[in-house]
C-alpha cells in the first residue's frame, strides 16, 4: 500500500468511527432524555405507574430484544435510515427500562457514576485502538464471562445476599470494560474493509454503536451498583 492509499485508509478509518461514536451518544442522549422525562421529580406519577408494572417492564425487554434481533437479521435488506430509526426506538425503551433507577438513587450520584462509566469506557476504547496486541483471542472467553453474569444475576433473584451482589458488579464491569477495547479493536478491522463497501459504511457504524452503547450502559449500571448512593 502506497502513502496515498494509506492516507485515503486513514480518513475512511476516522470517518468511519466518528459515525460510530455520533451514533453511540445519540442513542446515550435519547436514552437519557426519556429517563429524566420519567423521572421522579419531572414525573412522580408516570414513575409510580412504570416500576409497579412488571408486565410493561418484561415487554420492554422482550421488543428491545426483538429490534436487535430484526436488524441483525435484517441488516443486508433494511436501509441505513430505516435502522437509524430502529435504534432511535431501542435506545427510547432502554430510557423506559432505565427510568427507575432515578427513583433508587440519588440525581448526583447517578451523575457521578456515569461520569467514572465514560472514563472508563475512554480509557478501553484508546487501548483498544492503539494496542498492537490480538484481542480476537479473547471472544470466546469473554462470550463465556457473558454467560457466567446472566448465570449469575439469575441465582441472584432467589439468593439475596449484598456481597455476592457486590461480586457480580465487579465482575461486570470486569467483563464490558473488556469487551469495550475488544470490540474497537474489532472495529478498526471492520473501517479496512468499508473501503470496499462504502455503501455500506453506514449500517456498519451503527451496529457498532449499538455494541458500545450496551457496554457503556452495562459498565453504567454495574458501577451504580458498586458505588450508587440510594435515596432516603
Amino acid at each position: 500500500m502506497n502513502y496515498n492509499n494509506q492516507g485515503h485508509y486513514g480518513l475512511m478509518a476516522q470517518g468511519f468511527m466518528a459515525k460510530v461514536y455520533g451514533w453511540m451518544c445519540a442513542g446515550l442522549a435519547v436514552t437519557a432524555a426519556v429517563s429524566y422525562y420519567l423521572s421522579p421529580e419531572v414525573n412522580p406519577e408516570l414513575m409510580r405507574s412504570l416500576i409497579s408494572n412488571f408486565g410493561v417492564m418484561l415487554g420492554l425487554l422482550f421488543v428491545s430484544i426483538g429490534i436487535l434481533i430484526y436488524m441483525q437479521w435484517n441488516f443486508a435488506r433494511l436501509s441505513y435510515t430505516t435502522m437509524g430509526a430502529l435504534f432511535i426506538v431501542f435506545c427510547a425503551l432502554q430510557g423506559i427500562a432505565l427510568a427507575p433507577i432515578s427513583y433508587k438513587y440519588t440525581q448526583a450520584s447517578i451523575f457521578y457514576v456515569f461520569l467514572i462509566a465514560v472514563i472508563m469506557f475512554a480509557v478501553m476504547a484508546i487501548y483498544g485502538w492503539v494496542t498492537n496486541a490480538d484481542l480476537s483471542s479473547m471472544g470466546n472467553l469473554l462470550f463465556m464471562g457473558l454467560i457466567g453474569l446472566i448465570v449469575a444475576n439469575l441465582i441472584s433473584i432467589f439468593v439475596r445476599s449484598a456481597a455476592f451482589n457486590m461480586v457480580i458488579a465487579s465482575f461486570g464491569v470486569g467483563i464490558f470494560a473488556m469487551l469495550i477495547a475488544y470490540d474497537v479493536q474489532n472495529l478498526k478491522r471492520l473501517s479496512q474493509n468499508v473501503l470496499a463497501s462504502p455503501q455500506d459504511a453506514g449500517k456498519f457504524a451503527l451496529m457498532g454503536a449499538i455494541g458500545l452503547y450496551l457496554n457503556l450502559l452495562n459498565i453504567f449500571i454495574y458501577l451504580l451498583r458498586l458505588f450508587g448512593k440510594e435515596r432516603d
